[in-house]
């Protein structure tokens, strides 16, 4: 990069390669404009949002609410599997409280044990 900024004074004292550089920067970018609104022209139209959405267009309202008891009975589901899990943390913090629990009654038991000593 140094050997780059080095060049600067160089090429600040050549105006006529400065032109030459700045003339096809601008021819390019000019072809670039150009190219760009040609090609929007031959582009073809959107398609739909997706297949589904084509699909449920072309079915009608039956098949919407088919997806929509589907879409219900999924979320039914998740909200079983979702009570599930809270009832296995549930179980499993009521075990770690009882083993946690334990562990205290046997540190006070060799605590007891160990001062009669």
């Amino acid at each position: 990069m140094e050997h780059l900024i080095a060049l600067l004074p160089l090429l600040s004292s050549m105006p006529a390669l400065q032109v030459f550089v700045g003339g096809i920067v601008a021819v390019t970018c000019v072809g670039m404009v150009l190219r760009a609104n040609k090609d929007k022209h031959e582009v073809p139209p959107p398609a739909p949002g997706s297949v589904g959405d084509a699909m449920v267009h072309l079915q009608g309202p039956a098949e919407y609410l088919n997806i929509l008891r589907d879409l219900r009975e999924i979320g039914r589901q998740q909200v079983e599997r979702l009570d599930r899990i809270a009832e296995c943390g549930r179980v499993s913090r009521d075990q770690l409280t009882a083993q946690t629990e334990l562990l205290r009654s046997i540190d006070r038991e060799q605590v007891r044990h160990h001062g009669h000593d």
